[in-house]
This record gives C-alpha cells, sequence and structure tokens, in this order.
C-alpha cells in the first residue's frame, strides 16, 4: 500500500501543531504495519518553493534553495527525535515544477480555475456547481475563512489589485 503524505512548507522552524500531526500519522501508519500487517511505503511531499519562502529569501539575502533545505534538514531532525519513522520516498515541489504547470493549466482548461493579475485561482463555485463536487466537504468550515485566504496568498500577492471571482 502506498500512502501519500503532505509534508511541511519549509520556511521555518517547526512547531506543536507540526509534532501533533507526524506523531498521530506515525501512530496509526505504525498500527496498520505492526497490527494490521499492512505493508506501507510512505510517500511524503515537501513544499521548498512557495510564496513564504521567496519572501524570507528576499528578506534575508539568502538563496530560496539555502532557506529551503535548511529548514528541510531540520524538520527531520526533529522527526527522528520525536521517534517517528520517515517516509521512503520524499518528493519536493521544486522537483516537479513543469508537470505542477502542465496540471493547473489542465484545470484551468476544465474551467475551474482562472488566471487574474499573473496568478492563478481555483473557482470554488465553478466547482460546486459541477454535479458530485463539494468545496471544502473535508473541512466546511474553511469556506470564506479570510484570515486563511490571506494566509494562503501569501506576502508577494499584490492584494490590492486581485480581480478574484469569489473570497
Amino acid at each position: 500500500m502506498t500512502w501519500y503524505q503532505c509534508g511541511p512548507t519549509v520556511y521555518d522552524e517547526s512547531h506543536m501543531g507540526h509534532a501533533r500531526n507526524y506523531v498521530t500519522f506515525d501512530i496509526i501508519r505504525r498500527i496498520l504495519s505492526n497490527y494490521f500487517g499492512y505493508n506501507i511505503k510512505m510517500v511524503m511531499n515537501i513544499t521548498d518553493i512557495d510564496d513564504k519562502i521567496i519572501n524570507k529569501s528576499i528578506e534575508s539575502g539568502q538563496n530560496f534553495e539555502e532557506i529551503s533545505r535548511h529548514f528541510e534538514n531540520e524538520f527531520w531532525s526533529d522527526m527522528r527525535a520525536l521517534g517517528c519513522q520517515l517516509p521512503e520516498q520524499i518528493v519536493r515541489v521544486s522537483e516537479f515544477v513543469p508537470e505542477i504547470v502542465k496540471y493547473i493549466e489542465k484545470i484551468i482548461q476544465n474551467g475551474y480555475a482562472y488566471e487574474s493579475k499573473g496568478s492563478v485561482y481555483f473557482d470554488v463555485v465553478k466547482f460546486n456547481e459541477a454535479e458530485g463536487h463539494k468545496y471544502a466537504k473535508l473541512e466546511p468550515t474553511s469556506v470564506s475563512n479570510l484570515e486563511a485566504v490571506e494566509e494562503a496568498e501569501g506576502k508577494l500577492t499584490d492584494k490590492d489589485n486581485i480581480v478574484k471571482k469569489n473570497k
């Protein structure tokens, strides 16, 4: 069985929220493996390029790759200190940029995303209108959470000039 786990965005030190998340999934993984006998191959992504990392790079004058690798190494050190089993495979966003661009282009072609002022936004209303689709069905309280929207859009976004269909 292959298990994909969303990993951290490596722009700063890990915190208790990270620890809780990864320790919880480590416990579940061990139960599935050790008690139920599943052979699990854990794959985890590392978001090693995004607005937060680029902004930290600009502020510090360091290369964004140096920043990401530093905090990624700290993350792995923290996970080892917590006794978490590490994944068998790690995939980094920076290693898949062409595939990500192609995927986003397909979402735009399908009508579920649109470009605005150099950024691409997911069209939540259009997605919800499609039969069988429900945006945020796993976390309905996140819909219209403006604080989360602000955090997700990052400091590099010119918020005053965004033309968004939905918030």
